[in-house]
């Protein structure tokens, strides 16, 4: 059943006007290439990240810590206390989330400090457990009583399964949930097969993940990084309905510093900006994306 829109949905389209962009999804930090023609780790700081977004016209960015490094992946993403360190010289153009381990006793302590602090969200929510644990779910509810977002990435390892995370999205309708990651995206299409990360091949019938987004108004996603970039290429006829479709719901992000398997890095590549203008994309559906989206989510950018 399709819910009436909360008070951060409400209002129709306004006409088209030139297009900003703000990419949701940006980090500080360390990351491991995963592409055979770049060995090694890529490490971005706030001056790689402002270089980025001057070179490709990117006014704003949300910048997400995370709350554990996973050095076995060669991540090392910087933690809230520096994000809002590197962000607090760059306040007009950078926008810092918060990231704890809910398991950690005084999670709900630490999220409240850091929204006082100015953090405008929760993400990236990436920890190794069941996305509905009921730490977490104490977590989203405070977001709730604070009015931000939350940002989660999910696939086999972190915050796996899309079936409790449906049931999280029903469960706090006034949370924005920002879905991300290989478990989200290849759910798109009714068939999923297992163990298949990145699948391929024209969608005949949309899966649970467009079900959740379009049968939840709280329910939101951003295109970011490999998981995103491919799952709208593989079919790009399904891509363009998606997105007209569900252009309140649907977020432009890159996961930059990251890289692409073909060595190419997300952001300053503009992977995810070519893919979405390949599509000729509506001029104010593709505004929706690239910024008012997010401006709405946010309550200003």
């Amino acid at each position: 059943m399709v819910r009436s829109r909360p008070h951060y949905m409400r209002g129709g389209r306004s006409r088209a006007r030139p297009t900003r962009i703000a990419d949701f999804h940006v980090h500080i930090g360390t990351v491991r290439s995963w592409s055979k023609s770049i060995i090694g780790s890529i490490e971005a700081t706030v001056g790689d990240l402002i270089a980025y977004m001057d070179c490709c016209d990117v006014e704003k960015a949300v910048v997400l810590p995370v709350a554990e490094h996973y050095l076995d992946i060669g991540e090392r993403i910087d933690s809230t206390e520096a994000v809002l360190r590197a962000t607090a010289r760059h306040n007009d153009r950078l926008i810092p989330f918060c990231s704890v381990n809910p398991l950690d006793p005084h999670a709900s302590e630490e999220v409240e400090e850091f929204v006082e602090r100015g953090c405008r969200g929760f993400g990236e929510h990436k920890v190794e457990l069941p996305v509905s644990h009921p730490k977490s779910k104490q977590i989203y509810a405070l977001c709730g009583k604070l009015g931000i977002p939350v940002l989660v990435h999910m696939d086999n390892r972190f915050n796996p399964g899309l079936d409790e995370y449906e049931r999280v999205v029903r469960d706090f309708p006034d949370v924005p949930f920002i879905a991300h990651g290989p478990n989200w995206w290849s759910a798109i299409s009714s068939l999923v097969r297992e163990g298949e990360v990145y699948p391929s091949g024209r969608i005949t019938k949309p899966g649970q993940a467009v079900r959740i987004l379009e049968g939840y108004s709280n329910a939101y996603a951003d295109i970011s990084a490999t998981s995103g970039l491919n799952a709208l290429e593989r079919d790009a006829k399904f891509a363009r309905k998606l997105i007209v479709d569900n252009c309140e719901k649907i977020l432009y992000g890159t996961d930059y510093p990251c890289l692409h398997a073909s060595g190419v890095q997300f952001g300053p590549g503009s992977l995810h900006l070519r893919l979405l203008k390949s599509l000729r994309l509506p001029e104010d559906v593709l505004d929706q994306v690239l910024w008012r989206n997010a401006e709405r989510l946010l309550r200003g950018l």
